[in-house]
């Protein structure tokens, strides 16, 4: 049984306007801010994150129809230069090295600024949906992997709620005042996973993109890029966070 559920007049889309763009960069601020993640120091005085990626990051927002609010906010950044944060700032396991020090980085995103104004079930909900559409986006740039630096008590959540297949590229650090490991998602693992076991939570996050061309794709990709595999992310203790998330 599927338990990812909807917020009814939720949006999600790609930010459109300079308005839009920097109300996501402080609701990204805001909540870090509250949880800890940053200090009031490494808030610059327009109420903003600023690092290396945000030049070379795409923003969506969550929005609340019925009063036009944003109410979650998430980046994907592309490849450059800078790298990726889950590589440049984390200790990696030599077999990660072995997989991606060769890979076209085109084929990655790393997902971050994951935020939401909202707790509890309607958190995970707003979580779900802009996780939705950077998956989404990834396919349709014919994106391989889906990185990530992930906090491990949510981690485990989605893990336990999406079924995603993470694995750890490295060991857990201590990354914006809490435990969390950098992982990837190989994504034709992904669709070929849940087409037979999780059909409705690959409908969910997969939207118009049918699954006739998701098994394609993940044809296509296995064929191009090599899959790293580790160990499985760890489920211990997840249905005790869930119900205390």
């Amino acid at each position: 049984m599927s338990l990812i559920l909807s917020i009814p007049g939720l949006e999600v889309f790609p930010v459109r306007t300079a308005a839009e763009y920097n109300a996501a960069r402080r609701l990204h601020a805001s909540c870090y801010l509250d949880a800890g993640y940053v200090h009031a120091d490494e808030v610059s005085a327009n109420g903003m994150i600023d690092d290396a990626w945000v030049p070379v990051s795409d923003y969506f927002v969550a929005v609340d129809t019925e009063d036009n609010s944003i109410v979650g906010t998430c980046r994907i950044i592309n490849p450059s230069v800078c790298g990726f944060p889950a590589f440049t700032g984390c200790e990696l396991h030599p077999e990660t090295w072995a997989t991606f020090s060769d890979l076209d980085p085109n084929r990655c995103v790393e997902i971050s600024a994951l935020a939401t104004t909202r707790d509890g079930i309607q958190n995970m909900a707003i979580s779900a949906a802009l996780y939705g559409i950077v998956w989404r986006q990834s396919i349709l740039t014919d994106r391989a992997y889906m990185l990530a630096v992930l906090d491990n008590r949510l981690m485990r959540i989605m893990k336990r709620w999406f079924h995603f297949p993470f694995e750890p590229l490295g060991r857990t650090v201590d990354y914006m005042g809490s435990p969390s490991t950098p992982v990837s998602m190989y994504l034709p693992r992904l669709v070929e996973t849940h087409v037979d076991e999780h059909p409705e939570e690959l409908a969910f996050f997969s939207g118009e993109i049918s699954f006739s061309d998701l098994e394609d794709y993940a044809i296509d990709l296995r064929t191009r890029v090599p899959e790293h595999r580790a160990t499985v992310v760890d489920l211990t203790n997840a249905d005790d966070e869930i119900r205390a998330w």
